[in-house]
């Protein structure tokens, strides 16, 4: 009954955001061409100036360092959905419609994250694929050492969807908590983008720094990091994706304390 409750929050999220939705219109777009367009700029220069012959010299960056921009944002963009997603209900009155439906909140909420989670996974995979398929061909002198089938490459390519997926059920907690879609989606971009950067400048900022989901998460996946957290990437990984998990299981702990 349970697996039956959740289905139905699957199907109704995706008849709720079928057609000219701001899903498919503006976050899933944004989900992949936002970090594949900065990745090809960044190469486009560097290429130019690789090509300068005796004036500069750049080193080539290998695929430890091609994928950062998919990481940051292609994640928070799914985790944006996912929180609009949820948020959404406020308007209308929705979710005394939803509230109708299902007497209980958590397959309502578990329906969204499956949703979201698995779109945001295929996004990932979509993004990843585009990056370190074409970096190689449109910057040979920068990044011809990146590949799409070396160990950094299939790390990347299990573990970006991961953090998508568990992303997107932190968007829905949040989306939970905060009900309201701008109010949700500045929450996730002030976290970040400002408060993970401004941390660093707290006393024992560096410290505090090696928790932060989005640094753990960087380097869980096999990209350089400027700091290191203090445990290894299989760990970093499992530490970010519970930090998500907890975010998600408190919103709908809330959410049936309030609604029943």
């Amino acid at each position: 009954m349970s697996a039956a409750l959740v289905t139905r929050s699957v199907r109704a999220e995706m008849v709720r955001t079928a057609g000219r939705s701001r899903l498919w219109t503006v976050l899933v777009p944004a989900a992949v061409a936002v970090p594949v367009l900065i990745t090809f700029a960044i190469a486009a220069a560097a290429e130019a100036f690789a090509r300068i012959p005796g004036q500069i010299s750049v080193l080539q960056v290998p695929t430890s360092n091609a994928a950062y921009w998919v990481i940051t944002i292609t994640t928070v963009v799914v985790a944006i959905a996912a929180s609009d997603g949820q948020a959404s209900e406020s308007r209308y009155r929705a979710g005394e419609y939803v509230r109708l439906a299902m007497r209980r909140q958590w397959p309502a909420l578990l329906g969204r994250w499956v949703f979201y989670g698995s779109l945001g996974a295929v996004v990932a995979v979509v993004a990843l694929l585009a990056v370190l398929i074409l970096l190689p061909v449109l910057s040979p002198h920068v990044y011809g050492s990146v590949s799409a089938t070396d160990p950094v490459a299939l790390r990347l390519l299990w573990t970006v969807p991961l953090l998508s997926f568990f992303a997107a059920g932190a968007g829905v907690g949040i989306g939970a908590l905060i009900p309201s879609p701008l109010g949700a989606a500045a929450v996730i971009l002030l976290w970040v983008y400002a408060f993970e950067s401004a941390a660093g400048y707290l006393p024992s900022g560096a410290f505090l720094q090696r928790f932060m989901p989005v640094l753990n998460g960087v380097f869980a996946t096999g990209q350089d990091a400027v700091l290191t957290p203090p445990w290894g990437q299989n760990v970093a990984l499992l530490y970010v994706c519970s930090l998500f998990t907890a975010i998600f299981l408190v919103a709908t702990v809330e959410r049936t304390v309030r609604h029943g």
